[in-house]
């Protein structure tokens, strides 16, 4: 599996509020955002805390982990979150996303498919998470990202390098288009043949 995680904490912060993470399980690749509101310390704890939930409960459907780590987290600050199951066998991408995560996927054509995201806050409440199913194809490109990333990153300006290295790539993103003034992370994930 190519797959890349970098971060940066803002200022300079000994604790990152944005985390990520991945993991395989029964033929699946899941992959995970979760955004601490705020910085520091209690920013760092909410989101570690919805990664660690989301790990427990790898074989649940969406809208349950979703649920679940919304009471989970409900005395922290609370997190924005995007979480995204490939299906090899099945060629799928199904995301969720309550928030302001970014998710996309990279391929031929169409070039970028942008993934949606719900409006709220998992430990705050959330009216509803609309999951979304697209086809993924061998060499595609996901890229999970925080807020941390200026909205117009263009990612099809990288050119050959999107056919590089995952963990070079994910770097330069969070080098070129990284906002000073928050905490940055980045998942970068390739999809392979089965």
């Amino acid at each position: 599996m190519q797959v890349a995680i970098v971060k940066r904490s803002f200022f300079g912060d000994p604790h990152c509020g944005d985390e990520c993470a991945y993991w395989q399980s029964d033929g699946k690749a899941i992959l995970c955002i979760a955004d601490g509101l705020g910085h520091g310390e209690e920013a760092e704890q909410a989101a570690q805390a919805a990664v660690d939930y989301v790990a427990r409960h790898l074989a649940q459907p969406l809208a349950d982990i979703f649920a679940g780590c919304d009471r989970a987290l409900h005395r922290t600050r609370g997190v924005t979150m995007g979480i995204a199951v490939i299906d090899k066998e099945a060629e799928t991408l199904t995301y969720a996303g309550v928030g302001n995560p970014r998710a996309m996927i990279v391929r031929g054509a169409p070039p970028v498919v942008c993934l949606s995201n719900n409006y709220g806050i998992v430990g705050g409440g959330y009216r509803k998470l609309t999951p979304e199913t697209v086809e993924l194809h061998p060499g595609d490109l996901v890229i999970l990202t925080s807020d941390g990333i200026k909205e117009r990153c263009d990612v099809l300006a990288y050119g050959e390098m999107l056919h590089g290295n995952v963990h070079r790539l994910a770097e330069r993103i969070l080098h070129d288009w990284g906002r000073e003034t928050d905490d940055v992370a980045v998942l970068v994930f390739r999809n392979e043949e089965v």
